[in-house]
């Protein structure tokens, strides 16, 4: 019996024509790319989190929310 390394593909994966750059990735490689793209995806999300829930609290500390607070309320009321 003859041993051989390659990996079986059907006949049209074997073509060399390739419209993609990330066609020839591995499955592995596809998703480890994937993770990677999630997690700076996470973070970038979380640091502008962060940065919302500052402005906001530094917009009510230093007064500058107060005339629309105001505003909300005389609508409401």
């Amino acid at each position: 019996m003859r041993h051989n390394n390659n990996v079986r593909r059907p006949s049209l994966a074997n073509s060399k024509i390739t419209t993609d750059k990330t066609a020839s990735l591995s499955i592995g490689d596809s998703l480890r790319k994937a993770k990677t793209n999630l997690i700076f995806s996470r973070l970038l999300l979380g640091i502008l989190l962060m940065l919302a829930a500052t402005v906001i609290f530094a917009a009510v500390y230093l007064g500058y929310a107060k005339p629309i607070w105001d505003y909300i309320l005389r609508v409401v009321s």
